[in-house]
C-alpha cells in the first residue's frame, strides 16, 4: 500500500494533469490559407487556395487555421472536432497575432484585411471556433436565390461551438427592406434526424453581425447557449403574403437555458424572439441588457409565446425605443409559465409594460401602471434623433431601480452597476457605438 498521503496524490494528479494540457498546448500547429494559393497549408507561401480546400484529416486539437484577408468562393466546412480546452480555431489573420500575424514567416501587411466569403460556413463538429479576431473580420455575403438557403448552417449535433466576429450580410441591404426568394437564414441550427432535432449544446456567438435575411437565427434543440455582445438587424420579407417566410430575429423550438444579453436589436418586422411556433416545446431565456431599437413599421414585437405555456422568461435591464405594437405576446395556444417577468427596463415610446406575468421597477414615459413604476415625459437619452448605441445611452440616471444581483449587474458597455439605472446603460458609459466586451464578466464558465 502506498504511503504517500491523498493530499500528495491530489498534487501529483494535478501536476499530470497540468502537464497533458501544456503538452497538448506547445504541440499545436498553424496552418494557412490565402486566397488563390495552391499549397499544403504549412506556411503562408504554402498556403491553402481556399477554405474549402483546408485539408481537416490534418489538423489536431488545439490547431490554428489563419485565414489572409481576401475574397473566397468555397464553403468553410468544419471536418474534425478539437477537444475540451483545445479548440480547432478557424482564425482572420491579424498583425499581432501570435499564430498568425506579422511574427509568422511569410507574412505580408495585406493578409490583415477583411475575409470576405461568397460561400457559407457549415457546422458538423465539437469544440470547434470560428473567430473573424476584429469586429465583422469574416463577412458572408448571403445571396437570394429560389430556394431556402443559410449563411451559417449547422449539418448535424454540435457541442462547443464558438463562432465570433463573423458578419452575415443580406439578402436585403444595410437597413432596407426587400423581397426574399426563399426562407433565408443568417443562422439555421435546424438539424432534423428523422424522429427528433439535432442537440446544438454549449454554442456560443460574440460580436456577430447578422442583418438582412428573413429570419435571422432559426434555434431548434439548442441548450445551454450563450448570444451576447452582437447586432441584429434589417428582417424583413416583401414578398406579398411573405409565401416564401416569415420574418424574426429568432425562431427558437426547443432551446433552453439560452442567455441573450448586451445585443443590439434593430430594424425587425414582425417577432424578436418567437418561441414553440411548432408546437408544445420546452424554451427558457435570460433576455438582459440589450438595446431594442426602433423596428420596420408593423406588427413588431420583441418576444411571443406560441404552442404552449413556456418559459419562464427573465426580461431585464433592456432598453425599448419605438416599439409601438407590443412587447410580450401570446399567440397560437402559447403563453408564459410562472416565473416570467421584466425588471428595471426602459421604455421610450414604446408599449409598457411588457406583459409578462410579472412586470415592475419599469421607467417609461407614460405610466406603467407598477408598484415601482418611474414615469416621466422626459427624452432620457444623449441624442435619440441619431437612432444609434451612443445616442441611446443616459444623460441623466434614473431613479434606482431593483437590485438583480450577478449576473444582471454588468451593463451593456461592461460597467458595474452601482446605481442600478434602468435600461441597458448605467449613466457615463462608453461612448462606443458597437457593441464592447465586458470588462469583468467571462463570456462562459463551465
Amino acid at each position: 500500500m502506498s504511503s504517500q498521503s491523498p493530499k500528495y496524490l491530489a498534487k501529483s494528479v494535478m501536476v499530470v494533469v497540468s502537464l497533458i494540457l501544456f503538452l497538448s498546448n506547445a504541440n499545436a500547429a498553424a496552418y494557412f490559407v490565402r486566397s488563390g494559393a495552391s499549397g499544403n497549408g504549412t506556411s503562408w507561401a504554402n498556403a491553402w487556395g481556399n477554405l474549402s480546400s483546408i485539408s481537416w484529416s490534418t489538423l489536431n486539437a488545439g490547431d490554428t487555421v489563419c485565414v489572409a484577408g481576401g475574397t473566397y468562393s468555397g464553403n468553410l466546412n468544419t471536418g474534425k472536432s478539437g477537444t475540451s480546452g483545445n479548440p480547432i480555431t478557424v482564425k482572420r489573420a491579424t498583425a499581432s497575432d501570435a499564430n498568425c500575424g506579422s511574427v509568422t514567416t511569410g507574412w505580408s501587411s495585406s493578409y490583415d484585411t477583411q475575409v470576405v466569403m461568397t460561400g457559407t460556413i457549415g457546422l458538423s463538429q465539437n469544440y470547434v471556433t470560428v473567430d473573424g479576431a476584429v469586429w465583422n473580420g469574416i463577412r458572408v455575403i448571403m445571396q437570394n436565390p429560389n430556394s431556402d438557403y443559410a449563411g451559417i448552417a449547422a449539418g448535424a449535433a454540435t457541442d462547443h461551438i464558438t463562432l465570433r466576429n463573423i458578419e452575415v450580410a443580406g439578402p436585403c441591404a444595410d437597413g432596407q427592406t426587400c423581397a426574399q426568394n426563399g426562407d433565408h437564414r443568417s443562422l439555421d441550427l435546424t438539424v432534423w434526424t428523422g424522429s427528433a432535432w439535432a442537440l446544438t449544446n454549449n454554442m456560443t456567438l460574440q460580436y456577430v453581425n447578422f442583418h438582412g435575411s428573413c429570419t435571422i437565427m432559426w434555434l431548434a434543440n439548442s441548450d445551454n447557449m450563450i448570444i451576447e455582445h452582437s447586432r441584429f438587424a434589417d428582417t424583413s420579407d416583401t414578398t406579398p403574403g411573405n409565401p416564401y417566410c416569415h420574418p424574426n430575429v429568432v425562431a427558437t423550438q426547443d432551446s433552453t437555458n439560452v442567455t441573450f444579453r448586451y445585443n443590439e436589436v434593430t430594424k425587425w418586422e414582425v417577432e424578436g424572439i418567437m418561441a414553440c411556433p411548432n408546437g408544445g416545446c420546452e424554451s427558457s431565456w435570460q433576455i438582459y441588457g440589450n438595446l431594442w431599437h426602433d423596428p420596420f413599421p408593423g406588427y413588431h414585437r420583441i418576444l411571443e409565446a406560441q404552442g404552449n405555456a413556456n418559459g419562464p422568461y427573465l426580461f431585464y435591464n433592456n432598453t425599448v425605443v419605438n416599439v409601438t405594437y407590443e412587447c410580450a405576446g401570446k399567440a397560437n395556444g402559447g403563453s408564459f409559465l410562472a416565473g416570467s417577468q421584466s425588471r428595471n427596463n426602459l421604455y421610450f415610446k414604446s408599449v409598457a409594460p411588457c406583459g409578462l406575468p410579472s412586470d415592475d421597477y419599469d421607467y417609461s414615459d407614460k405610466s406603467t401602471g407598477e408598484a415601482h413604476g418611474q414615469t416621466t415625459a422626459a427624452d432620457p437619452f444623449v441624442n435619440s434623433s441619431a437612432k444609434t448605441v451612443a445616442g441611446y445611452r443616459l444623460k441623466a440616471s434614473t431613479d434606482p431601480g431593483t437590485n438583480l444581483g450577478a449576473p444582471y449587474n454588468v451593463d451593456f458597455d461592461g460597467n458595474l452597476r452601482t446605481s442600478w439605472d434602468r435600461g441597458a446603460f448605467e449613466l457615463n458609459g462608453s461612448a462606443a457605438n458597437l457593441p464592447s466586451p465586458p470588462t469583468s464578466l467571462a463570456a462562459r464558465v463551465q
